[in-house]
């Protein structure tokens, strides 16, 4: 049991988190209307030893092929994090070092041709974050741009946070927990893999708590959202009292 002054910090700490969350989503949605829409997660969390792997997809929203390059520019990283460590990135068929900050190579896309990891596109693009033992945020952005016109960018900004909690007190992450299918209306599933009890809680982009879930075993969670209705919300995964992982749900 919550006593009253752990629940409010707990649900200070979603709608700070969820801020952030949203105000990034804002930022990625202003600049849309360029010609390279992309999208994926921006606020990730794990401990000072885990790596953080992640995806983003870039769809080509204009009349033209274009070529596609991806630019990472390293915003700041926690003090103290040894040389090896940071942020690396795959694109366009290649991966690039944490030291690399240079254009990759190019990625043609075709009018209205989107290249995702989860259709296993090889073009697709992947970061991770290694934070080397350096606890603290590092915030890294990624620009995708037309080769022949740098001017036709879309950046997007991702936060690693890894001052949360170790690791070991969160159980074995094995995989992803995320929505799906997403949007979705009626039903929605949950995949949860920790192996220890959590909750998690879905709250909508003005901070209210609109369902609470509790999750006390591995596997697929079946989520009745029939009562929702459309728009964006967040899914706050909370293990040992510590938000674990934030996951956008769109609600149709």
């Amino acid at each position: 049991m919550f006593n009253l002054k752990t629940i409010y910090l707990r649900k200070y700490k979603i709608m700070k988190k969820n801020l952030l969350f949203i105000i990034i989503f804002a930022q990625m949605s202003f600049v849309m209307a360029q010609s390279l829409v992309v999208t994926g997660d921006s606020v990730f969390y794990a401990d000072v030893d885990t790596q953080i792997s992640h995806h983003l997809d870039v769809k080509n929203v204009s009349n033209n092929a274009i070529n596609v390059i991806c630019q990472k520019t390293i915003i700041s990283y926690p003090a103290g994090m040894p040389t090896w460590a940071g942020s690396y990135y795959c694109f366009a068929g290649s991966c690039y070092p944490a030291s690399a900050t240079n254009p990759s190579n190019p990625a043609p896309l075709n009018s209205g041709q989107a290249i995702t990891y989860s259709n296993n596109d090889s073009l697709a693009h992947s970061g991770y974050y290694s934070a080397g033992g350096a606890p603290g945020i590092a915030i890294v952005e990624y620009c995708f741009y037309d080769q022949n016109n740098p001017s036709d960018n879309t950046c997007v900004t991702i936060n690693y946070d890894c001052s949360v909690t170790a690791v070991q007190d969160l159980g074995n992450l094995s995989v992803i927990t995320d929505f799906y299918p997403n949007p979705a209306n009626g039903i929605v599933f949950f995949d949860f893999h920790l192996d220890v009890e959590a909750e998690l809680i879905i709250m909508d982009i003005l901070g209210n708590e609109v369902k609470s879930i509790k999750l006390r075993k591995k596997g697929k969670q079946e989520i009745d959202i029939t009562d929702l209705s459309e728009g964006m919300y967040f899914g706050n995964l909370i293990v040992n009292n510590e938000i674990t992982s934030i996951k956008k749900l769109i609600v149709k």
